[in-house]
C-alpha cells in the first residue's frame, strides 16, 4: 500500500479509539500520535506510527527535455 493509504487508514482507527476513550470505554489511545517533549534529546520529537513521506517533483533529464522541445 502507498504511504498515503496507510495514513488515511490510520486516522480513521485513531480517531475510533478516541472515541472509545471518550465514551469511557477505554482507558488509553493505542493508536498515538507522534508527541513533542520539550528537553528530549533528538529535537524532542517521538514518531507516530508511520513516518510520512514527501514525494518530490519529477525533474526531467536533459534527454527528456530535448525531446519535449522537439
Amino acid at each position: 500500500m502507498s504511504n498515503a493509504t496507510l495514513q488515511q487508514r490510520l486516522v480513521s482507527v485513531r480517531l475510533f479509539y478516541d472515541f472509545l476513550v471518550e465514551e469511557g470505554l477505554r482507558q488509553d489511545n493505542p493508536v498515538g500520535r507522534g508527541r513533542y517533549t520539550p528537553g528530549a534529546r533528538g529535537g524532542g520529537r517521538q514518531r507516530g506510527l508511520v513516518r510520512r513521506l514527501v514525494k518530490l517533483p519529477w525533474i526531467p533529464s536533459d534527454e527528456q527535455w530535448r525531446a519535449v522541445w522537439q
